[in-house]
């Protein structure tokens, strides 16, 4: 990677993404470009305390305003939508510049709808029935401060809702950003644990999205483009932080494979992985760093062809060998790639109870990734995946 800043846009993703070291620097131009006034920043807690966000304040041009909504917690709840709504309504905001991993963005998405509406997150935990979105729903320009859930390039707003103890994603296209800024200069503060838990949810969306019953030969060309840079880069951006060519490369695999499940959506891991964070806390990216070599292995015989060419983006197949070895392969590959960056690997290991399966799969069996498994998913198989997971 060099350090020149890239534009580019997809043509199958309306946001257009500025990347290189110093993209940050782009975020006024962007405003501008919206001919933007009132911003608020969406974070949490510790990305506040980040240069980045002070390089923000410090940097802002003459006649713009920046207010900062720092309360968003690790995988937000609909409480705190609410209350980043109301400070963007009494500060009549007009974008929103949502800075941080995926929670943050995901907040920064759904405050943008319910600056707009207010009440409107409460009416959303609906499992199974389309996401709505009001009118007029503020621009948003995503910031990721880690490498993991492509959340910048899609249209996902994934948020829990406490009285009824679920995680759902939202799903609209009201909910794309309109600019995405990548700057791997941003992912060098973030710990360790984070930077692995990111890598291997980024990696989940690829593999989910390279076989989902949705996924395009565009959409696995660009899951298994992913596959290849997260792969070949996990390694050494989670032991050296400050390899920026590590993380740019990281990075870039990971917005890659949220173009990918932008339009092929995802499957059992992501389904099983909502519970283990609505009902214990488990961070999104470990929940999937956890569960993801187990439903690979459960979808692997309905994709074998499938999984033998995700082997080959991760450099591990053997061409003297059939689909059927090589597609073992790749769940072997994934399994070796979490132990070397000392990924969490069992439920228990994070706080997860047994008794809470049954009820854990009851859940999973609601989410809409469910349909977009390339094999066809029974309570019972949820309950056995979780236990071998367990």
């Amino acid at each position: 990677m060099n350090n020149e800043i890239i534009y580019e846009t997809f043509n199958n993703n309306p946001v257009d993404i500025i990347s290189g070291p110093g993209a940050l620097g782009e975020v006024f131009s962007c405003v501008g470009a919206l001919h933007a006034r009132r911003l608020l920043v969406v974070c949490g807690e510790n990305v506040v305390k980040l240069p980045a966000v002070n390089e923000l304040r410090d940097n802002c041009p003459n006649g713009i305003q920046l207010q900062i909504f720092d309360q968003v917690e690790p995988d937000p709840s609909d409480s705190t939508i609410v209350a980043g709504g109301e400070v963007a309504r009494d500060f009549a905001a007009d974008t929103i510049v949502a800075v941080g991993g995926g929670s943050s963005m995901d907040a920064g998405k759904a405050i943008a709808a319910e600056a707009g509406a207010e009440g409107w997150i409460l009416t959303q935990d609906q499992p199974g029935q389309s996401t709505t979105v009001p009118e007029g729903i503020l621009p948003i320009i995503a910031v990721p401060t880690t490498a993991g859930t492509g959340s910048e390039v899609t249209p996902f707003s994934v948020i829990t809702f406490t009285q009824t103890q679920r995680k759902l994603p939202l799903n609209h296209p009201g909910l794309y950003p309109r600019y995405a800024l990548l700057d791997p200069n941003l992912l060098i503060s973030a710990p360790r644990i984070a930077r692995v838990a990111a890598g291997m949810d980024a990696l989940t969306h690829a593999v989910e999205s390279y076989v989902s019953k949705e996924a395009t030969e565009h959409t696995q060309r660009q899951a298994g483009q992913a596959i290849s840079l997260i792969t070949q880069n996990l390694r050494q951006a989670a032991e050296a932080p400050s390899d920026t060519q590590a993380q740019a490369a990281l990075q870039r695999g990971a917005m890659i494979a949220g173009l990918a499940f932008a339009q092929s959506r995802l499957g059992i891991v992501h389904a099983m992985a909502l519970p283990l964070s609505a009902l214990f806390g488990v961070p999104h990216g470990q929940a999937n760093a956890i569960l993801l070599p187990y439903g690979m292995e459960y979808n692997r015989p309905a994709a074998v062809a499938e999984f033998a060419n995700i082997a080959e983006a991760m450099g591990v197949s053997e061409e003297q060998s059939d689909d059927e070895a090589n597609s073992r392969r790749a769940v072997e590959a994934v399994e070796h790639l979490a132990e070397d960056v000392q990924a969490s690997r069992r439920m228990r290991d994070v706080g997860v109870t047994q008794d809470a399966i049954p009820r854990m799969a009851e859940e999973a069996m609601k989410s809409p990734h469910i349909a977009r498994n390339p094999r066809a998913i029974q309570l019972d198989d949820l309950i056995a995946v979780y236990e071998r997971a367990y």
